[in-house]
């Protein structure tokens, strides 16, 4: 039971940071965990819900797009939207979906195996408009091991509406600029054969080589923590100099930062708030002992199985807010730079095509596009 809980917890993880990549545990399991992704929202965008598998092998734990499902949202209680499998566990709404303001959504979906899934409902409340964001430089921002790294912290403000019980989930993205496009271990970095990669050599073992990008480059960085609040104790009442984001001292440069201001259901925010009380405490003695960490969606024949994710639908408001970081001007300061090493160019040679620069690979993580609201 241990080991199911464990793993359970560690899907959450890969749900809530959106992690691809395996990482090492200390347990040893052939369990698989359901996660579910699935936020729609009434802006533009495509509307898609991902389903994926997590599993532990040696002592690693992988996530597999959940393939050949049959998903659909009710709309109402009585209108049934077919998505359309997109790829790589990606299902999509159709273009001409739209969320509408006190409408209620249900996801329903199957495996290709037949086992149904359903999640609760889940009602859309509008949220109100970002009214103003400011930020302020600390000299003692962000603590790292027994040091603290100077840091922006941004605040909003927004307008609380007296009408309804609102919750709000708060989130936000950064681009920095980005100078190092690829960081090669145990070896060097090669154009050719195509695709360019890192490539292990034995001359080069406990090696690590960084190489520069041959143009502009930003990378994306995105919120860790859960923010979320809810108006109970204040219906009506300005918010004002919330706390979104504490930003490390990567430049003297500024950096854009886009936030993302959410109504959630009642549901929603227990959810989170429970999710984020866990996850984020301190592990104090007088901590409440952890709960099991219970979604909305639930297998239709075994409401046993434990699924991760959240099924909710969500009114958004975003503004992007250029950080100019002049606080830190005249302060002395040593930036913490992006990279989470320190830099190590491959020296040169007598080769004069190397080092060889790294192309600025578009991801999530990372683009070679001006992004809008950047000031040079």
């Amino acid at each position: 039971m241990n080991k199911k809980i464990t793993l359970f917890s560690i899907a959450i993880g890969l749900w809530v940071c959106s992690c691809v990549e395996p990482f090492n545990l200390n347990i040893e399991s052939n369990i698989r965990i359901l996660t579910v992704d699935a936020t729609l929202t009434d802006t533009s965008d495509e509307q898609s819900i991902t389903l994926t598998e997590s599993v532990n092998s040696n002592g690693s734990a992988y996530s597999f797009p959940l393939l050949k499902a049959t998903v659909e949202v009710l709309v109402n209680g009585t209108e049934k939207v077919a998505l359309t499998e997109k790829g790589t566990g990606v299902y999509v709404l159709p273009k001409t979906f739209k969320l509408k303001a006190g409408s209620s959504y249900k996801l329903f979906f199957s495996k290709a195996d037949g086992t149904k899934y359903e999640s609760g409902e889940d009602k859309l409340t509008t949220v109100p408009e970002i009214i103003g964001v400011h930020d302020e430089f600390k000299i003692n921002g962000v603590e790292r091991g027994n040091y603290f790294d100077p840091a922006n912290y941004v605040y909003l403000d927004t307008q609380d509406s007296a009408n309804d019980k609102n919750n709000y989930l708060w989130s936000w993205r950064l681009w920095e600029r980005q100078s190092v496009c690829a960081t090669c271990y145990n070896g060097r970095y090669f154009l050719t054969p195509v695709p360019a990669r890192c490539r292990e050599e034995r001359a080069f073992i406990g090696e690590t080589f960084d190489y520069f990008c041959p143009g502009d480059c930003w990378e994306i960085l995105y919120n860790k923590d859960l923010n979320v609040f809810s108006d109970i104790y204040s219906n009506g009442n300005p918010i004002t100099n919330r706390l979104i984001a504490k930003i490390p001292y990567y430049s003297i440069k500024g950096a854009l930062i886009e936030i993302k201001q959410q109504s959630i259901s009642p549901d929603a925010y227990r959810y989170f708030k429970l999710l984020a009380d866990q996850v984020q405490n301190n592990g104090s003695l007088v901590d409440t002992p952890p709960a099991a960490i219970i979604g909305n969606v639930k297998n239709k024949n075994n409401p046993e199985e434990a699924v991760a994710g959240f099924f909710m639908v969500t009114s958004v408001r975003n503004i992007r807010y250029w950080i100019d970081r002049k606080g830190g001007i005249g302060q002395n300061l040593v930036p913490v730079g992006v990279l989470d090493h320190p830099l190590n160019p491959e020296p040169m040679g007598n080769d004069i095509t190397r080092p060889p620069f790294a192309q600025c690979i578009l991801s999530q993580s990372r683009t070679p596009s001006k992004p809008q609201g950047w000031v040079n």
